[in-house]
């Protein structure tokens, strides 16, 4: 794996707008706390023409801590690119969630239930499934790729089917974080 310090992040990706002190906090705070298949994860994803769209480090160190305070069972990741905060997510969640009576969401999809998915907790929707497969063998290293459901399409259809099939019944917390390509975190939490 290359040396963290060769990979340098653009400075509008993070929260400081110093770049010195940016590569201070990078270099002395949030490496050396980055697990390591979220390193390897950033190392895969960094030759990519649109790394950029990837989560910061500093930013997933942020979400790391939400996600032990908030303690959401299940989450829908939209937007996964090459899975830095799926994989953020899926080893942050306690292993106990469940997702039940999910829908059919395409004639060519699996239904989801108990029986076949107990451990699925995230469902991860992106239309780019070639930048997910970039990420997906360190995923499947971390051993969490059974807690994720990845479906090929475009959110809002996924979305829009999800609320209007009435079998969809998820309990306990729900936490939906869109990472948009302008750069922009919104982030969305229903607790149920």
């Amino acid at each position: 794996m290359e040396n963290q310090k060769n990979h340098p992040l653009p400075l509008s990706k993070g929260l400081l707008r110093t770049e010195d002190l940016y590569t201070y906090i990078l270099e002395t705070s949030v490496y050396p706390r980055e697990a390591e298949p979220l390193k390897e994860i950033r190392d895969v994803t960094f030759g990519h023409p649109q790394a950029r769209m990837s989560t910061a480090p500093d930013a997933g160190q942020l979400i790391a801590i939400l996600l032990k305070l908030l303690n959401p069972k299940k989450t829908i990741e939209i937007g996964v690119y090459t899975g830095y905060s799926l994989l953020l997510t899926a080893v942050n969640i306690p292993g106990d969630g469940q997702v039940s009576n999910l829908p059919t969401l395409y004639e060519n999809e699996i239904e989801l239930s108990n029986s076949t998915h107990k451990d699925l907790q995230i469902i991860a929707i992106d239309p780019d499934r070639e930048a997910y497969e970039i990420g997906l063998p360190v995923i499947q290293k971390a051993r969490v790729d059974h807690k994720i459901k990845f479906i090929e399409s475009e959110a809002l259809a996924v979305l829009d089917t999800i609320l209007e099939n009435c079998r969809v019944k998820m309990k306990g917390n729900l936490i939906m974080h869109t990472w948009m390509q302008t750069k922009e975190i919104t982030g969305i939490t229903m607790r149920g």
